[in-house]
């Protein structure tokens, strides 16, 4: 039982499939299937929210290198990251503390253009982490509070969360373009 375990649990450690899902070769980089030539971009950024990004953003500090111009995560305990930046939120209430990260992760997210590579880490917690304006970090600490006794689902919490963000539901997506 216990070597189950130890193997579920190995299965799941974020570096290690990070590792086996993006590599470098050629400067190629490939994600699973996928391959974009590292040539193509100026700059390499990352940029993510979770319960596991500073994990995820240690192993691509690890796979870019110096290739990596910057990077900032939000996630729950503090990371080792040696250069990206790594900001801790709380969870599952959001509190100020996600509201600055999120800003920092905002500035750092804006003057994108074509020539730019931006590699996002959307993990667990997520919803909670990334949390812009402040407005919507104490709407959505009450909605938790109210939904938590109803049994409501994860999905129908979030679906609410992001008609009261300006990133969530496609808000990031539009700010990089």
């Amino acid at each position: 039982a216990l070597k189950i375990a130890d193997a579920g649990l190995e299965a799941i450690d974020t570096e290690k499939a990070m590792v086996s899902a993006v590599r470098i070769h050629d400067n190629i980089l490939h994600v699973k299937d996928k391959e974009f030539d590292l040539n193509n971009f100026k700059r390499i950024k990352v940029v993510g929210f979770g319960k596991v990004s500073c994990g995820a953003a240690v192993a691509l500090e690890k796979i870019f290198g110096e290739k990596l111009t910057s990077g900032a995560v939000i996630d729950v305990v503090a990371g080792k990251c040696e250069f990206i930046e790594h900001f801790v939120g709380t969870h599952p209430r959001p509190s100020l503390q996600n509201v600055e990260a999120t800003k920092h992760i905002m500035d750092l997210s804006s003057g994108v253009t074509e020539e730019d590579l931006v590699v996002v880490i959307v993990s667990g917690g997520g919803s909670s982490l990334l949390c812009y304006p402040e407005s919507e970090c104490g709407q959505s600490a009450k909605l938790y509070d109210k939904f938590l006794p109803t049994g409501a689902t994860i999905q129908e919490l979030n679906l609410v969360r992001k008609h009261l963000s300006f990133l969530k539901g496609g808000g990031w997506a539009k700010l990089f373009y």
